[in-house]
């Protein structure tokens, strides 16, 4: 399918479940209710939310693969996803229904964010705000800046948490600038890697958690106890921060290109081979 600003999305089938790739790059993945999420960014994320959460803003949603797992745990949650794309929301609304609890506004999540939220009982009330928004496999600037962190904190109770979806890798120039940014505005910051990209042997996605209250550590590395993924809650990041400065939305700071390979035909030829697999039993037991 064409998205609304010309990119190709595709649907692949696997594993018993739907993925959506964007410009050759895994965005979602939707399994049945109940199941673990594939993703390992979707279940590190959910170990920073916890199962306290009762109301939650997601800007980005994709196929909403965090809210549906969100909603799976919490029935009862109250949850609003932000999609710019209006084709990806009626791919949603038509191919993949969301649980009750879910509402999806078609808006740029920025400027939603900066005009206070979709109702009033968004502001100064909200358990999470959950941040993830990526065009070409970037974040875009608007989404890295402490103007984006402080507006997002307006929104949550004093309890709440924000989370980043975001990534490291490399010199991990990027991701200093974005923890020293969150520091600037929360008093707690964490955040959940893998050890190969906090050491810059490969690029992957960095889940960072920033609040007002003491991040709940012994939880969230309970939850992360044998992931397949190897994701390690990070606390003591003086030395990663270093003096690294704060980001401003006047410094239009993307997140770097990633350095990803292409699953894209890994992919189409499994599905491919699976599918004459079936025709081929079909022949046999015909």
């Amino acid at each position: 399918m064409v998205l609304s600003d010309g990119r190709e999305a595709e649907l692949i089938a696997r594993d018993g479940g739907w993925i959506l790739q964007i410009d050759g790059i895994r965005q979602s993945h939707v399994v049945a209710a109940g199941e673990p999420p594939p993703l390992a960014t979707t279940r590190w994320l959910l170990a920073a939310l916890g199962e306290d959460r009762r109301s939650l803003v997601h800007l980005g949603g994709g196929l909403m693969t965090l809210p549906r797992a969100v909603a799976s745990g919490s029935p009862h949650a109250r949850q609003v996803a932000v999609e710019l794309d209006a084709a990806l929301a009626a791919l949603v609304r038509d191919r993949f229904p969301l649980p009750e609890g879910i509402v999806v506004d078609v808006a740029d999540a920025r400027a939603w964010l900066d005009g206070g939220g979709r109702d009033e009982w968004t502001r100064g009330a909200c358990d999470a705000v959950v941040i993830d928004v990526f065009a070409g496999g970037r974040i875009p600037a608007s989404f890295t800046s402490a103007e984006c962190f402080a507006a997002a904190r307006a929104l949550l109770k004093p309890s709440g948490v924000l989370l980043v979806n975001s990534v490291a890798g490399g010199d991990l120039g990027f991701t200093r600038r974005e923890l020293a940014t969150l520091r600037a505005e929360f008093a707690q910051v964490a955040m959940i890697v893998q050890g190969s990209s906090l050491h810059g042997l490969r690029f992957g996605n960095a889940v960072l958690i920033a609040s007002d209250e003491p991040v709940e550590e012994d939880r969230i590395r309970a939850a992360l106890k044998g992931d397949a993924s190897r994701g390690a809650l990070v606390t003591d990041l003086e030395e990663l921060v270093g003096d690294a400065e704060v980001v401003r939305d006047a410094d239009e700071l993307w997140s770097p290109v990633p350095d990803l390979p292409d699953t894209g035909p890994a992919l189409r030829l499994l599905n491919q081979t699976r599918s004459l697999g079936s025709a081929l039993r079909g022949v046999t037991e015909r």
